[in-house]
């Protein structure tokens, strides 16, 4: 995984989500959920969509999990996955 992942998902949340919160804001362990950022369903799905978007992929149904989503280094880890799978 790589800081420019989670640079760039930092980028995606500040600017195209609709959430108030600024990339010096947000920190890559703490959860993306309600009681962390506060992203909500709505926005989650959004987020999935511009991630899919931005890396040039597609998340298998299986990989669509709460855990997934748990905080920033973990979507990170997936998209590097996704990564190294395009490149192999």
């Amino acid at each position: 995984m790589s800081n420019q992942i989670i640079e760039s998902l930092k980028q995606i949340i500040a600017s195209e989500l609709d959430v108030n919160i600024s990339v010096g804001e947000i920190d890559e362990n703490t959860s993306l959920f309600e009681e962390g950022i506060g992203l909500d369903s709505v926005v989650i799905v959004e987020f999935i969509t511009l991630i899919e978007e931005t890396f040039g992929f597609q998340f298998s149904e299986a990989e669509l999990t709460m855990e997934m989503f748990d905080n920033l280094k973990a979507v990170a880890e997936a998209v590097s996955r996704h990564q190294l799978k395009k490149g192999a």
